[in-house]
């Protein structure tokens, strides 16, 4: 039976200056060492740490799913040259001819895609090895994608950004934080993923259970921060502001290109 880990837990916070962000990083164990997702730059070193403590050379990661194309899930592929890369058919035809206003798809992801091994691309059901197969979630990009890992827990969700974080799953409607493509979509996909799994790996939250009404976090997260901005006499600069912020932020679904 293949079970999943947890090589880097997905966050999202947002500052004066901008958001900040970093997708998940899950590894399934099966027949292949299989990676959902590989995040961007800033979270190679961390990776590779994560991996090198389990006994895993990048060389050795036979398979990468990527749950959607969006930079901060993709540009770390080059760092994994032996894997085969899954993704969602619809989702990598948009990539060779992206929107030109989406920001989260710069025409460069296509290229960096066929610079790999081995493009696979994947419809809704299939299936990867026994007990692991993809759903297709689409809404936050065209091709978004969930991996189904069967075990003894029940069924994980690899949920990528059609279900970012717990807050998703709380909301009255539930849905993608921000939609790239498809508002609509991005609801009905939220509500198949928390009707079909039991535990929820999002992409940018650290995982839950899928059982209301608390959808308890599974694991414990903290995070240090670094650097922070002071003044010359030392003085430091940065706040924390522990105010709301609206959740949902529905970008232009202009990046369906008509035609």
């Amino acid at each position: 039976m293949p079970t999943v880990e947890v090589l880097a837990q997905g966050f999202m916070t947002a500052t004066s200056e901008g958001g900040l962000g970093y997708c998940s990083v899950n590894l399934i164990r099966g027949e292949e060492l299989t990676l959902v997702d590989v995040g961007y730059q800033n979270r190679r070193e961390l990776v590779t740490e994560r991996l090198a403590a389990i006994g895993v050379k990048p060389e050795e990661i036979k398979r990468v799913v990527l749950t959607h194309a969006h930079w901060d899930h993709s540009l770390n592929l080059p760092y994994f040259p032996n894997a085969e890369v899954f993704i969602n058919g619809a989702e990598y035809d948009y990539t060779q001819n992206p929107h030109p206003g989406d920001w989260a798809t710069p025409a460069y992801i296509g290229d960096l895609l066929n610079r790999a091994q081995k493009i696979t691309k994947l419809r809704d059901g299939d299936e990867l090895e026994p007990g692991v197969r993809v759903m297709a979630v689409p809404g936050h990009s065209p091709g978004s994608q969930a991996v189904l890992v069967e075990t003894g827990e029940g069924i994980v969700g690899l949920v990528g950004d059609a279900l970012p974080g717990r807050a998703a799953a709380i909301l009255p409607t539930p849905t993608a934080r921000i939609v790239f493509w498809d508002e609509a979509e991005a609801e009905r996909s939220a509500r198949k993923l928390l009707d079909t799994v039991s535990l929820v790996f999002p992409g940018h939250d650290r995982p839950f259970r899928n059982a209301g009404p608390g959808f308890d976090y599974l694991y414990p997260q903290s995070i240090t921060m670094r650097n922070p901005p002071r003044d010359t006499d030392g003085t430091l600069r940065a706040n924390i502001d522990e105010g709301a912020v609206a959740f949902v932020s529905l970008v232009q679904p202009t990046a369906k290109r008509k035609g």
